[in-house]
């Protein structure tokens, strides 16, 4: 049987962008901090697990070794994950199963995160995450795939945009109160929100998290050392986590299953039956207002959609009946992407000993829930800690407590900064496609949509594959499907992924292929912006025989189905429309 594991000290680190700190002295502040607040010397610690995000932020290969002498792993056990924005909350559970398991008694788990480095914008290093065959051909923006997620959530539900930029303005009026906070603003209106600049509709852009680095530490230990560090331990009384299918295209982003199923595996472990009832705190993944919303639903706290009527009705304030995200969340505080995520675990550590301070949410909650989320909308992490009942401390401090100052520089001040130093790697890539998407573009090449057949699951897939995910066996037989489809969601991005503005929007969409039980991320044409529609039947435009070359591109885009005014073909998409604009205000 698995130990009891409980968190027993925690630090942060401000988070600020284009902080001259490095990624190791940020790693070191929140460690000595964490340490500090559990009166605990680096030798009581026995391993070390650390996560940061993609190594192209920092442009080192191996970064958590990079890192780790900053984190205190010198000399000892330690171990790097990294699952996109859901490693802060991961390494908090790989800390948990180190100390469960009888590995370790006393772990440290940092999360560390410097954006800033990446130029000429962070979102460059996310650009790799695209299939690196069928979506990074079509220039995609990371905005892109946030976008027509929340579109399809608004509309599959009837979702008033005021309903999701409340979540904005509670967030950042939270972290008006945290001391570590980038973008607190006591005074921010919903009307603030809407009228912020459209940036891919219908993301504005104070929809969004702010670019920050930081790190958080906390420090984890078992039963018998954590009553011996502390009279106040909190407890990890369930973890979870889940892997949805990378193939994003070929599911309805309206419900994020992964953390549904991540939620079910922690609350198992939690004994938490009825987690609206038991759980009085949360912490959700928040880099963008709807996700907030998004995975409250995912952690099974509301029905699907009843969501925004919560924060619309004041429930998740830090007043309210469930207050989400008390500490400001990423929208407020920073979204250093690692970091990010530990900070949930460390302000449910805070909030559960009393000692929030000006965030402290009121009565004396017992139980509370911790989630990150991360990679193509595909991972979920979920933690859930509690007292069990222990009186909540009556000390009031000032949490995080204050580490060195942290340096907020504008770009001009961080080029010009002494020792600053500007480095471009000229790596270029050459890939294989792959037996099934080698026939796919060989297919496209010839004016074809090829996908597989799966006849167990009685599935069509496009993209094509090899195997079946679901049943992990060898699919059967190619199959050509239609070159046409429907439109699942789509956004108007108006800037680069750069966040440059654009001369003309681009107008990427999910298309399920008719024929199919799947579809692909491509771009639309011939349409005008208020024209179109989520359920709308669209066919392939393609290039000429002469122009194509075996690539997603010899598609040119997407258009409407000439001589059919559009609408649903299934069940699947029985939606109502969604008229964008050219504002969400």
């Amino acid at each position: 049987m698995a130990r009891r594991v409980a968190v027993v000290g925690a630090g942060m680190t401000r988070f600020v962008r284009r902080a001259r700190e490095t990624g190791k002295e940020l790693a070191w502040e929140a460690s000595r901090e964490a340490l500090a607040s559990c009166e605990l010397p680096l030798d009581r610690i026995e391993a070390v697990c650390l996560t940061s995000a993609p190594d192209a932020f920092d442009g080192v290969h191996m970064k958590g070794e990079y890192l780790s002498d900053g984190a205190g792993a010198f000399g000892r056990p330690f171990i790097r994950t990294y699952v996109g924005g859901g490693s802060g909350v991961f390494t908090a559970i790989q800390a948990y199963y180190t100390v469960a398991s009888g590995m370790a008694d006393v772990v440290l788990a940092v999360a560390e995160e410097k954006m800033s480095s990446t130029q000429p914008h962070p979102q460059g290093a996310f650009l790799t995450i695209f299939d690196n065959i069928l979506e990074r051909p079509l220039g995609p923006n990371l905005l892109w795939i946030f976008a027509l997620e929340m579109n399809r959530y608004m509309t599959v539900h009837g979702i008033d945009k005021r309903d999701i930029a409340a979540v904005a303005v509670k967030n950042k009026r939270n972290a008006a109160d945290h001391p570590a906070a980038l973008l607190g603003q006591a005074d921010i209106t919903i009307e603030d929100v809407l009228a912020s600049e459209t940036l891919a509709w219908p993301v504005q852009r104070l929809d969004v998290s702010p670019i920050s680095d930081g790190a958080v530490a906390i420090v984890v230990a078992s039963e018998e050392a954590a009553k011996q560090i502390t009279s106040d331990p909190v407890w990890i009384q369930g973890v979870g986590w889940n892997l949805d299918t990378a193939y994003w295209t070929n599911r309805d982003l309206v419900f994020p299953e992964y953390v549904a199923n991540a939620a079910r595996m922690a609350y198992g472990m939690a004994g938490v039956t009825e987690p609206r009832k038991q759980i009085h705190v949360a912490e959700p993944y928040d880099p963008f207002d709807y996700k907030e919303l998004h995975h409250l639903e995912g952690l099974l706290l509301f029905d699907r959609g009843k969501a925004p009527e919560a924060a619309r009705d004041g429930v998740l304030d830090r007043k309210g009946d469930l207050p989400s995200c008390p500490s400001g969340g990423l929208l407020g505080v920073g979204n250093p992407i690692a970091a990010a995520g530990l900070m949930k675990i460390a302000e449910l550590f805070w909030q559960l000993r009393g000692q929030a301070g000006a965030r402290q949410v009121p009565g004396t909650p017992e139980r509370g829930v911790a989630q990150a989320w991360g990679d193509l909308m595909q991972v979920g992490t979920v933690v859930v800690m509690g007292r069990e009942g222990l009186p909540v401390t009556a000390t009031q401090l000032e949490t995080p407590p204050t580490a060195t100052p942290a340096t907020s520089l504008s770009d001009a001040e961080f080029r010009s900064a002494t020792g600053a130093v500007e480095d471009e790697i000229g790596a270029r890539y050459a890939w294989d496609a792959g037996v099934a998407i080698g026939r796919f573009l060989d297919g496209l090449r010839d004016g074809r949509i090829m996908g597989r057949e799966c006849r167990n699951c009685e599935r069509v897939l496009v993209p094509p594959r090899m195997f079946c995910e679901r049943c992990f066996r060898g699919t059967d037989a190619w199959k050509q499907v239609e070159h046409t489809g429907v439109v699942q969601t789509f956004s108007i991005c108006n800037v680069r992924w750069d966040m440059q503005p654009l001369d003309e929007p681009e107008l990427p969409a999910v298309i399920a292929i008719d024929g199919s039980d799947g579809g692909f991320l491509h771009t639309l044409g011939e349409v005008e912006r208020d024209e179109i529609r989520i359920g709308m039947k669209v066919e392939a435009v393609w290039k000429p025989v002469s122009e194509r070359a075996g690539s997603i591109l010899d598609i040119a885009y997407f258009r409407p189905r000439q001589g059919d005014p559009g609408g649903s073909t299934s069940e699947r998409d029985r939606t109502s429309g969604s008229r964008p604009g050219g504002d969400a205000s």
